[in-house]
Parts: C-alpha cells; sequence; structure tokens
C-alpha cells in the first residue's frame, strides 16, 4: 500500500507541476496598442479611388479623371511651402492646366509603379488642411518620358482628401521636382516658363 501511495502522490504532484509550468509558460495576450483617437484606418474603397484617380493622370485621360474631382477641389504642387507653392483652385482650372501641360510640356508617357495606396480618416481637421475627413497617402514611383529623349525617374507622395460624396477634393503633392526640371531643361511652375 505504501509503493501505491507513493504512486499516487507522485503522479499527483508531476500533474501539478506539468499544470504550473504550461500555466506560466503559456502565451500572454498582448496588450494592444494604445488607440489614436484623431485618426483611424478608413475604407480600401478609398485607397482604390486613389490609385483610379492617379491611372487616370498617368494615361492623360483627364475626363475620366474629371468625374472623380470635385468642383472646389484644390491641387497644391511641392514648389515652395504652404504659403507659396503653387495652387490650381476648382476643377476646370486644375483640368485645364494639366490638359495644356500635356500639350506644350513635351511629355510623351508617365509610368507609375511601386504604388502604396494607405487610407487614413482624420477624427480632427490636421493643422497643414484644416479638413477632417478621408485622406488617402499614395507613394509611388514615376518615369516621364519627354518627346527630347529625357527621362524623369522620380518617386512622388501624393495626398487626396475626399469630401462626403467620395470625390477629391484636394491633392497635396511632394516630391523633389529636380530630375523633373533637368529632363525638361526649365521649370513649368515658373512664371517665366
Amino acid at each position: 500500500m505504501k509503493t501505491q501511495h507513493k504512486i499516487q502522490t507522485l503522479i499527483v504532484s508531476f500533474t501539478f507541476l506539468i499544470f504550473a509550468y504550461f500555466s506560466c509558460t503559456s502565451p500572454k495576450t498582448e496588450t494592444p496598442a494604445p488607440i489614436n483617437k484623431d485618426f483611424v484606418v478608413a475604407s480600401s474603397e478609398y485607397s482604390d479611388l486613389a490609385a483610379n484617380a492617379i491611372e487616370a493622370i498617368g494615361s492623360f485621360d483627364f475626363e475620366k479623371w474629371g468625374t472623380m474631382l470635385s468642383e472646389d477641389v484644390e491641387f497644391h504642387f511641392p514648389d515652395g511651402n504652404e504659403n507659396t507653392r503653387t495652387k490650381l483652385i476648382g476643377k476646370k482650372a486644375v483640368l485645364d492646366w494639366w490638359t495644356n501641360w500635356k500639350s506644350s510640356s513635351g511629355v510623351k508617357s508617365l509610368t507609375f509603379t511601386l504604388p502604396n495606396h494607405i487610407p487614413v480618416e482624420s477624427i480632427i481637421a490636421p493643422n497643414m488642411t484644416g479638413l477632417p475627413g478621408v485622406y488617402v497617402f499614395s507613394y509611388f514611383s514615376m518615369k516621364m518620358e519627354l518627346d527630347n529623349g529625357n527621362i524623369a525617374d522620380v518617386r512622388m507622395n501624393f495626398t487626396a482628401h475626399f469630401n462626403k460624396d467620395k470625390q477629391i477634393d484636394r491633392y497635396y503633392t511632394y516630391y523633389d521636382r529636380t530630375p523633373i526640371i533637368q529632363a525638361m531643361g526649365r521649370n513649368i511652375l515658373s512664371p517665366e516658363k
């Protein structure tokens, strides 16, 4: 009987040790990262809309692109700070500028590759824009071929803001314009063009 009692005690002790071991070594649940109440991930539908808009620009389909823009759209170029950069205001001004640019710039083709489109909803009005709502941060590489045989390769960032009707009412663009100016041999945003 003593042997049987010792075996039972060993089994109970062994079981307890196994239970204690796995209780101590079981995976811990991670505490979620703090939630930023000012920004949340927006629907991927907005990523698709932003991607379609950039594709329309790349194929020079300004009519199609125009259907994606609000009447009060603003297009901000990266040639300065918020107070000095070139801005196009209103759908007509934006489409007229881009249509004229296509016919007068000597650009033969645009190719956009390696895109990333990140949709974010801003609950607050960010300092720079003053507009709450959905933004899509689009990062991509652009290859511009010109009639003169020159090529400009630039990594770009277009940030699009969408209104409540899912139309783009702001574009904020950020990229180094130097390779484009060198390939064209002129600065198309300069008043002395």
